[in-house]
Formats: structure tokens, C-alpha cells, sequence
């Protein structure tokens, strides 16, 4: 997909969207510090030729009332993370975020992805970014505590941010396969008892033959006065699965989401992940309260929170 400019077609919805330019990177930090605060920490900051930048303009203006960016998700081939969405107030609920993520799985599709996944935040108490992505076809696949450090810190209070995982499958089915997952006998019964139907839709029948991969380490992003979590992907369809994870498990990592799919071995068959995460030490008093999801994931919640209480 390459066209220079797409246009929103509505009388009422008088936008086009275009590739970033240069030019444009102020104008699209002063709308992230508008939104997040000027100590948002994650501004644009160069275009790089493996991701995908997206602005909306207003035509009547020629204003830049909208970003969204998309890049390769480390550590994870043929997965693109959603993200960096924003659209000015006045400009919201005239299908410009929609109409952006619509230009972004279509190019992350082009470009060879299987998968796109979002993190939708967990500070706004109406769950609005997490509902959107819903309607737009997405799961929800677990909760990510404490993982972006300095945003929203007049709502937070210092504690990092807490986001969902989301994913849509852009290629053939859903990463909801049979196959078999290997958990600790801790964690066999989550996929039923905490995350989402599509998960445990099908029966978990079908071994994968070979070796398991490594996991795959995402460290703590850093602030500027504080340390976000750190997760582990573990590979879940082996029968080492299960020690490996309870080895971190005895290492202080809890778990966080299950990733269908986002793992290709060398002859394409697909395989599962488990993440983990684990808080640093300098992150005291963590406040579950002030994490919110939607309906879909709220025993996941509860049961994250009643390990906090313990660990405090």
C-alpha cells in the first residue's frame, strides 16, 4: 500500500491522511506533551525506514490534528506494534483514529506482518482506547503492569503505567491454534479462568516437534526518575515450557499474557508465548487501584492485585 494521501470520505469528516514528514515531528510532539505532559518520554523523534509514521490533516485548515506510528516488535518477527495514536480533541469521534489504524494493518500487512498488536493504556477510567480496539476486532490477551515509567503523573503519582496487550491476526486465522500450552500447575488453569473466550475456544490437542526457542527478554524501560517492569516471553509449547517458566517464577516474575502465535519456527509453523513480568525493586506501593480495564479482563486484574497485596 503506498498511496502519498488517503482522504477520510465524509461530508462531516473534511481529513486526509499522509506519511510524516520531517517537518512534521514538532507538530506531533506538541500534540503527545498536550496529551501526556512535556515529560512524556517516548517523543518522535526520528522517522526510521523499518516503521510506519501517519498523519491526519483537517483539509479546511491543513492543520495536523492526528499521528499514529507502527514498528517491527522486538525480539517477535512478523509482529508490528501499534503505536503512539493520538487525535486533537476537537477532531475526535469522526473516524480518524479508526481510519489510521486501518492505514497501518494495511501496511504492516503489506510489508509481510502476521500480526499487529497494540497496548492500550489502563489510566483512563472509562477504558476507551481498550473498547476501541475491541470494536475494531482486537483481543485482549492480558495486562502489562508498570510498564511505561513518567506518563500521566499527575494521575499516577510517579507509579509507570500500566497497559493491556492487544492483538489482531492479519493473515489467515487467528493465532488461536491447538496447540498444546505447557504451564506450571499454578498457572493450567488461566487461559479458562482469566483471559478471554477465544483463547481456550478450541482444544489444546497438537504438540510442536523441535526445539524450543530461547525466550525472548524485553528489559525495563527507563524514565527519568524511575524504572518500568521487565517481561519475559517464554516459548509455552514444549514440555520444558512448564520448568523454564516456574524457574522464573522462582526468580520473582508473575504471570502477565499469553501470546498466540507470535512466534514463527524456521519451517513457518507458528507457536505460543507466555509473558512474564517483574517489577523493580524501586517500584514501592503500587497502586492497583488506579489500573482499570475492560469487563473482559477483570478476574486477570484481580488476580494480579491480590499478588501485590501479597508482595507488599
Amino acid at each position: 500500500m503506498d498511496p502519498a494521501i488517503s482522504r477520510i470520505d465524509s461530508n462531516e469528516c473534511p481529513y486526509s491522511l499522509r506519511r510524516v514528514q520531517e517537518s512534521d515531528i514538532d507538530l506531533v510532539n506538541g500534540m503527545l506533551w498536550e496529551e501526556y505532559g512535556t515529560s512524556y518520554p517516548y517523543p518522535l523523534r526520528t522517522l526510521t525506514p523499518d516503521g510506519i509514521f501517519v498523519v491526519a490533516t483537517h483539509d479546511p485548515t491543513g492543520e495536523v490534528v492526528g499521528f499514529s506510528r507502527a514498528a517491527p516488535l522486538t525480539g517477535h518477527p512478523g509482529v508490528y506494534e501499534l503505536g503512539g495514536l493520538i487525535v486533537k480533541r476537537p477532531h475526535r469521534g469522526r473516524d480518524v483514529a479508526k481510519q489510521m489504524t486501518v492505514w497501518r494493518m494495511q501496511e504492516a500487512r503489506a510489508r509481510g506482518a502476521k500480526v499487529a498488536m497494540s497496548e492500550p493504556v489502563c489510566y483512563r477510567v472509562d477504558c476507551a482506547s481498550q473498547l476501541n480496539l475491541l470494536n475494531f476486532g482486537f483481543v485482549l490477551l492480558g495486562i502489562q503492569p508498570a510498564k511505561y515509567p513518567d506518563i500521566q503523573r499527575e494521575i499516577l503519582q510517579g507509579q509507570p503505567e500500566s497497559v493491556l496487550m492487544a492483538a489482531s491476526w492479519l493473515v489467515g486465522e487467528s493465532g488461536f491454534g491447538t496447540r498444546k500450552i505447557f504451564l506450571p500447575r499454578e498457572y493450567r488453569g488461566y487461559p479458562y479462568n482469566f483471559l478471554p473466550r477465544e483463547i481456550h475456544s478450541k482444544r489444546f490437542e497438537r504438540t510442536v516437534q523441535g526445539t524450543m526457542p530461547v525466550p525472548v527478554h524485553h528489559p525495563g524501560r527507563a524514565g527519568v526518575g524511575s524504572l518500568g517492569a521487565e517481561f519475559i516471553d517464554i516459548p509455552a509449547n514444549w514440555p520444558e515450557s512448564e520448568g523454564c517458566i516456574t524457574e522464573y517464577m522462582h526468580q520473582g516474575y508473575r504471570f502477565s499474557c499469553l501470546l498466540p502465535g507470535f512466534g514463527d519456527l524456521e519451517d513457518g509453523r507458528h507457536f505460543d508465548y507466555v509473558r512474564l513480568y517483574r517489577l523493580p525493586d524501586s517500584v514501592h506501593g503500587f497502586d492497583f487501584r488506579r489500573v482499570h480495564v475492560a469487563p473482559h479482563l477483570h478476574p486477570l486484574k484481580f488476580l494480579i492485585a491480590g499478588e501485590h497485596a501479597c508482595r507488599r
